[in-house]
């Protein structure tokens, strides 16, 4: 199977063959590109292909499967292989299913075990905001959740300065501007630009705003840059009660010694 849409689809069968699709989060590249459908194809967000599909749980998940994942994968093509630090990832000659959640603490590095699934998931720093109020698309029979793209364009601000690699970084960095612009011309996303803003613990919060700025975003003007001392309260069906980040935890991207960022 060749086609990345079919193979998409097949992966979002298996999904809703198991009875976990409407309790995971879709993220990394195939948010972009499901954004552009959300957004009726705006010419803001650039035409992306991606070989990586990543599903993100919440931590604990908060699943009832009814099948076997692997077997309804393997059904489709896909192999079960192992990432070097032993998560569990399903493959195919044109596709890779990556498993995520949010990272705990100063450093998880070991696999996180979703016993109810039998699998291994990479644990992530900085993806909790991604679970919060995520937004629903239909794609062909199927609804699936994406990040609230707000959120998504400040995850991708402050992944971007843990990258080593300057081409990743970069990417990163592309798609946050392309994402801000866009967000900048709806009325409804622009005005909730503050109070995302808000959530942010303050280092972030100062992070996203020279970032923005170093590009002259006009996002910078529609957030404002006083009276952000205020955390609003965030909703989420995926994620168990509590506020983001979580007590205890690093206050600030660069915080901890082994934490990843999102894909």
């Amino acid at each position: 199977m060749s086609d990345d849409f079919e193979l998409f689809t097949s992966v979002l069968q298996s999904l809703e063959e198991v009875g976990i699709l409407s309790s995971v989060v879709i993220i990394g590249g195939w948010a972009q590109i499901l954004y552009r459908q959300y957004f009726k194809d705006p010419p803001e967000l650039s035409v992306l292909r991606t070989r990586d599909i990543d599903i993100l749980f919440a931590r604990p998940p908060i699943i009832k499967p009814v099948g076997n994942l692997e077997e309804a994968l393997a059904a489709r093509g896909f192999d079960r292989i192992y990432g070097e630090d032993g998560t569990t990832k399903f493959s195919t000659p044109e596709a890779e299913i990556e498993f995520l959640v949010p990272e705990r603490g100063r450093g998880d590095e070991k696999p996180y075990l979703i016993k109810e699934l039998g699998i291994r998931a990479s644990s992530l720093r900085l993806v909790d905001m991604l679970m919060v109020d995520p937004i629903e698309v239909r794609y062909g029979k199927y609804k699936i959740k994406i990040p609230d793209p707000i959120r998504f364009c400040f995850n991708k601000l402050l992944v971007s300065q843990r990258r080593k690699k300057k081409e990743k970084r970069e990417k990163d960095l592309g798609t946050a501007f392309e994402i801000a612009a866009l967000l900048l011309r709806f009325p409804k996303w622009r005005k909730l630009l503050p109070g995302r803003l808000e959530e942010l613990p303050k280092k972030q919060r100062a992070l996203v705003l020279s970032l923005l700025k170093q590009n002259d975003s006009p996002a910078v003007a529609a957030m404002g840059v006083m009276g952000v001392g205020h955390v609003g309260a965030m909703r989420t069906g995926l994620t168990p009660g509590g506020p983001w980040p979580r007590p205890g935890e690093p206050d600030g991207p660069l915080g901890g010694p082994t934490g990843r960022g999102a894909p």
